[in-house]
């Protein structure tokens, strides 16, 4: 196994994760800063080591709190479903536009 592809790099992201990044300066990257938008790729598109690192990096609730907040308009929905049911997130916020229609998972 290749650990110089997963090793972090100063910002604590690991770098296997810098094609998830394109438009940003991966090297520049904080991992509390940019919290929103890493746990959104990862949990989206990421590897199962990367999706370790981030649920090592964060707490659980955080990202689960993350997950009912954003997950219905930042993830898709096979990952949205597969995640509210790993964190045990029951409901999740809808945009208002929605707001008439079931919320709950």
């Amino acid at each position: 196994m290749d650990t110089t592809a997963d090793e972090p790099i100063p910002a604590e992201i690991p770098t296997s994760t810098r094609w998830l990044f394109p438009e940003y300066n991966f090297e520049r990257m904080d991992a509390e800063e940019f919290f929103p938008v890493i746990v959104e790729r990862i949990l989206n598109r990421g590897s199962w080591a990367e999706i370790r690192w981030l649920l090592d990096r964060y707490e659980k609730e955080r990202i689960a709190a993350w997950v009912q907040r954003h997950g219905y308009r930042r993830l898709d929905k096979r990952a949205l479903h597969y995640w509210c049911w790993m964190l045990g997130v029951r409901e999740v916020r809808k945009p208002p536009w929605e707001q008439g229609t079931q919320a709950a998972l």
